[in-house]
């Protein structure tokens, strides 16, 4: 698990009238996610998490 938060920037893009985020391999590779996994996304204070859905 990474020990410091680490930071990136991503532009927000429009796909089909859905906006869309990618995932950074290397946090993609630290979570286990892949494609076709299901991301959780909370909202919080104005602050949104996502996370992987355990099966």
């Amino acid at each position: 698990m990474m020990t410091m938060p680490v930071k990136f920037r991503r532009k927000v893009a429009d796909l089909n009238r859905t906006l869309m985020v990618n995932i950074p391999k290397e946090i993609a590779e630290e979570l286990g996610i892949e494609k076709g996994d299901t991301i959780i996304i909370t909202l919080e204070n104005s602050y949104f998490c996502g996370r992987k859905e355990e099966k």
